[in-house]
């Protein structure tokens, strides 16, 4: 690939795409019209025929434009996919364009839910998972596999893995930020199961599942039903016919194997039904490793990974016969006479059901590799698409240190960045500032940074050094009217959940946004001043915002003063206009807009707010 930056190089690609498509549909409705002439000419060729207006060797013409329709309808579905492929790739490079141009719409709801999301240590208050999340942000998986393997990656910050594995991950994931066109084949690839998400879903549900199968579909009775009655309905049609048997002993076994396959329909055609439906999934996952394996990956991790996509495609093309077949009997005249005959569904099943004994136990290998690869796939291309993204260095230390750190959902033009100094065992920082000013946005910085990296990807900064750190947030708690619990009280079990954590060793990084807010200034500042040490004597280490200057005197309590240093935000005013550059500073602020804001907005303040 030519040397261009990112935003050139999607720019191109897309108008490339979408040139190739315009053509592709331009050529799919000139098929279509052709088809209907042919249909046209068939079935005026017969007419005529039928009335007698032109002589019988007319039936060639008919013939030839039969023939020639089932040419172009095998044509047609060729220009059909391609030009379906191109518009899949343009939506990738349409994609790519709005999250560099900070412009990125809310996605559709993710294809996992999580569980408790309030009780998980930080996905909520870093905005995690869900519409216009961290999640969204750097996902272009389009499996299910995929985005539930992004989202558990960057949901264990609290709980991460071995560094050797951050390293694994991070190695693999720059190898693939050197080959975008590789996230664009696995995007195309996927787009027919994101498409057809419950095919997907019910091709590894089948295939996953513990449950047994129906002992027509694997038994010995089964095999005989499947092989006996279709020979016997078949024997005596053609000796009937050729002997003149009589009706009775003629039709009778066809009769016995259309009720038999009636009767059986209602225990294995449920089955037979989801079986049509995971075609959608078993191919387009067949098609998506295809990619996979021929993008012929290097480095330990993604060879790998090969490997297992590698034993998948060649199992899933088995898949293939038995799911056309049954999709090939839908039509209600072969469904009810012919399939019944020849114990189509039976036999599908039967087949169906050997292959996943086959190969249920290394399915999940597969999704899990598959997962692992679009995972990857998203962070290379993040790399890509932001060269001024920083892959973080691991390191043993329990520690955290940033250069020019930001935080990637806010739109590049209006991103400020700050330092932050090395943080360490039993260290914190104590951020104060205006409203607005961006003491929350740095929290989250922090905690986004540290999730992504945890996770293996790469982060918003200039640079990141990172140890085995285990993050907990309290950030963005609310009260519950249905659980009858106060902010106060809310704010103390997302607290205690921190508190707990560091409890069982050090390496807690803890981000606490405007500390028990919910009580009074005496009571906030006593029980500050009182988690925030206990935190530090458990080697934990963080960042602690606050409107409460009172927090930021560090002085006035001995045991956070070595331990504990004041950064903050400011305002700057201009005449009635107030602005914020977002910039961090050393030490304790000096002044607060809120009666400042309060007076801007035309609400009573009194001589006292002069």
């Amino acid at each position: 690939m030519e040397t261009l930056n990112a935003k050139a190089w999607h720019q191109r690609e897309h108008a490339t795409l979408r040139i190739a498509h315009a053509k592709l549909e331009a050529r799919s409705r000139a098929l279509g019209r052709a088809r209907l002439a042919c249909v046209v000419v068939t079935l005026g060729s017969l007419a005529a025929i039928g009335l007698q207006l032109v002589a019988p060797r007319a039936a060639w013409l008919a013939l030839a434009s039969a023939v020639t329709f089932v040419v172009l309808a095998v044509i047609h579905a060729r220009v059909d996919r391609e030009r379906d492929r191109r518009d899949a790739g343009a939506l990738f490079h349409e994609r790519a364009l709005a999250r560099l141009l900070g412009t990125l719409q809310k996605e559709p709801a993710p294809f996992i839910t999580i569980d408790d999301l309030d009780k998980h240590p930080y996905a909520k208050d870093l905005d995690i998972v869900g519409p216009q999340s961290i999640e969204t942000y750097v996902s272009f998986a389009r499996t299910d596999p995929g985005v539930r393997t992004l989202t558990v990656w960057l949901l264990q910050a609290h709980d991460p893995p071995a560094p050797e594995t951050i390293r694994a991950r991070q190695d693999a994931a720059r190898t693939l930020s050197k080959n975008p066109t590789l996230a664009r084949a696995l995007w195309v690839a996927g787009s027919p199961i994101a498409e057809q998400r419950d095919r997907a879903h019910a091709f590894e549900h089948w295939l996953l599942s513990k449950d047994e199968a129906d002992p027509l579909a694997r038994g010995v009775l089964g095999a005989v039903i499947a092989w006996v009655l279709p020979i016997a309905a078949i024997t005596s049609l053609a000796l009937g016919t050729v002997l003149g048997w009589p009706s009775e002993a003629t039709y009778a076994p066809c009769a016995l194997a259309i009720v038999a396959s009636l009767a059986m329909r209602a225990r294995i055609g449920r089955a037979a039904e989801a079986v049509v439906a995971h075609q959608g999934g078993a191919l387009a996952f067949a098609s998506a490793c295809e990619v996979a394996v021929n993008a012929k990956l290097e480095g330990e991790m993604l060879a790998s990974i090969a490997r297992d996509l590698d034993g998948a495609r060649a199992a899933l093309r088995a898949l293939r016969a038995p799911t056309v077949a049954l999709e090939s009997i839908q039509n209600d005249l072969l469904r009810i006479f012919v399939a019944p005959i020849f114990m189509v569904e039976l036999h599908a099943v039967r087949a169906l059901e050997r292959w996943r004994a086959k190969h249920a136990a290394r399915a999940e290998a597969w999704f899990d590799a598959y997962g692992a690869l679009e995972s990857l796939a998203s962070f290379g291309l993040l790399a890509h698409d932001f060269p001024d993204y920083a892959w973080p260095e691991i390191v043993g230390e329990k520690r955290f240190e940033a250069t020019a750190l930001g935080h990637p959902l806010v739109a590049p033009d209006k991103r400020v960045c700050n330092d932050i100094a090395p943080l360490v065992e039993g260290h914190a920082i104590v951020v104060t500032g205006s409203n607005m000013s961006g003491k929350s946005t740095l929290l989250r910085s922090i905690g986004v940074a540290c999730a992504l990296a945890q996770a293996g990807g790469p982060v918003c900064a200039e640079r990141l050094t990172i140890g085995p750190l285990r993050l907990a947030t309290s950030m963005r708690v609310s009260d519950s009217l249905t659980e009858g619990a106060s902010r106060f009280f809310a704010e103390l079990v997302r607290l205690k959940l921190v508190v707990d954590m560091a409890s069982r060793g050090p390496g807690v990084l803890f981000l606490l946004d405007e500390v028990l807010y919910g009580t009074n200034a005496r009571e906030r500042l006593i029980g500050s001043r009182a988690t925030l040490a206990w935190l530090l004597d458990h080697g934990a280490l963080g960042a602690v915002s606050t409107h409460d200057l009172a927090l930021a005197d560090l002085d006035a309590s001995g045991s956070l003063e070595s331990r504990a240093r004041n950064v903050h935000f400011e305002e700057q005013v201009t005449g009635d206009e107030m602005t914020f550059d977002y910039k961090l500073r050393d030490g304790v602020v000096q002044s607060s807009n809120a009666l400042r804001l309060m007076r801007k907005l035309g609400l009573p303040v009194g001589d006292e707010g002069a």
